[in-house]
């Protein structure tokens, strides 16, 4: 699989090439782990073995490479613009329609 080198994000799988945040060479460990990470994605829009492969795959190491680099915070986002084109995340996306609402009700239920 061909593996493209961005300034952007940390990395995603879009079924024939994977994108990586270049600034991950420099931390060779966490680069073979979110390598590895984006090569367990299948090409299936969604399935929810990967939807919970990625909370099992939590790395703090990333998350701290994440804080200090504001360039990979469109990692976040639900879907971008690339190349005049919308790209996407379905597992993210509904992520969001879930933890959302969670979050609305628990901080009304305890807090109000």
């Amino acid at each position: 699989m061909e593996i493209r080198l961005v300034d952007y994000g940390i990395a995603n799988n879009f079924g024939d090439y994977i994108e990586i945040n270049r600034e991950l060479k420099k931390f060779p460990k966490l680069y073979k782990s979110v390598l590895a990470h984006e090569l367990k994605h299948t090409k299936k829009p969604f399935s929810f073995s990967e939807f919970l492969m990625e909370f099992k795959d939590i790395n703090w190491d990333l998350f701290l490479f994440s804080i200090k680099r504001p360039k990979t915070w469109i990692q976040a986002l639900p879907f971008y613009i690339k190349n005049r084109k919308l790209v996407y995340d379905l597992q993210l996306i509904l992520f969001y329609l879930f933890a959302i609402p969670l979050e609305i009700f628990i901080i009304k239920f305890f807090f109000f």
